[in-house]
């Protein structure tokens, strides 16, 4: 299954795993996941990319981007605490719609490495979160929250510390627009009306426009395509359906439509893609 329709009894879940697969189908759900990486080399696997971790680094998985946390290898195996959560959870945080920021925008690099001052922050939260679960003393679901923020605070911090141009345009994020994107990822393969976004923002659609872009940075119409290619692309390079199943299925009405916003976003063609994916595989 590409589609991991997960369905999470509360708003955040943190756990301890370990594992030693080197191979596996990759996977994507609409939830916000970060891995903090304790032991042995881990391939943080994404559709088009991989990356190396190392002990103490953290990965950042975006919503409906495929991937997966593999072993580099099968006899060390990995171990990491994986932070999985909605993004309404945002809602009980001062301001919390600003911490996101990291999780939307492509801008900000998702691999924060161990040697960091940030890395070492969030492994710290992490390590605290998990504990107070395992030991569940009283008012250990509050002290786990607060650990929480603080892993949140240090993602946002060191996609800030990154550019300093993008870091401006993060602390300038409008709080209406975290609702509007949590509708958009709820709802990405069906029919989305960009006006019905600007009336959920409430306010005008030059403001609406101005406020998501610093937010995400792109277009809410871009953002849309975005998502839904990732989608398609995984479709196509994991599955035989056709391309016009694939393209109804990931929300587009016209095949002509899809194709042409396919090719704008990864410069070839739909079947010129799955012929590229089959050969590598």
């Amino acid at each position: 299954m590409f589609f991991h329709d997960l369905k999470l009894e509360t708003e955040l879940i943190i756990e301890h795993r370990i594992d030693n697969l080197v191979e596996h189908e990759l996977h994507m759900h609409d939830f916000l996941e970060i891995n903090v990486l304790l032991q042995n080399e881990s391939r943080f696997q994404l559709l088009d990319r991989e990356y190396t971790g190392d002990a103490g680094d953290v990965f950042l998985f975006r919503p409906y981007a495929p991937h997966y946390n593999l072993a580099k290898d099968a006899e060390k195996p990995i171990e990491w605490i994986m932070v999985l959560f909605s993004p309404s959870i945002v809602r009980l945080i001062p301001n919390g719609y600003r911490l996101l920021f990291p999780f939307y925008t492509e801008e900000a690099c998702p691999h924060i490495p161990a040697s960091s001052e940030y890395a070492k922050g969030i492994q710290a939260a992490a390590r605290a979160a998990y504990e107070e679960q395992e030991k569940k003393e009283p008012g250990w679901e509050s002290v786990q929250f607060m650990r929480f923020i603080d892993i949140l605070v240090h993602v946002f911090r060191y996609a800030v510390s990154c550019s300093a141009g993008q870091g401006e345009r993060a602390q300038e994020v409008d709080e209406g627009v975290a609702p509007v994107v949590e509708h958009i990822l709820r709802h990405i393969t069906e029919d989305i009306d960009v006006r019905e976004l600007i009336e959920m923002y409430g306010r005008g659609k030059t403001y609406f426009y101005t406020h998501f872009k610093q937010a995400v940075g792109v277009t809410p119409n871009q953002f849309i395509h975005r998502l839904r290619l990732q989608i398609a692309m995984h479709l196509l390079k994991t599955t035989s359906k056709s391309i016009t199943d694939i393209a109804f299925e990931c929300g587009y009405n016209s095949i002509h439509y899809f194709n042409k916003h396919f090719k704008q976003y990864s410069e070839v063609s739909p079947r010129e893609f799955r012929k590229v994916a089959k050969q590598a595989m």
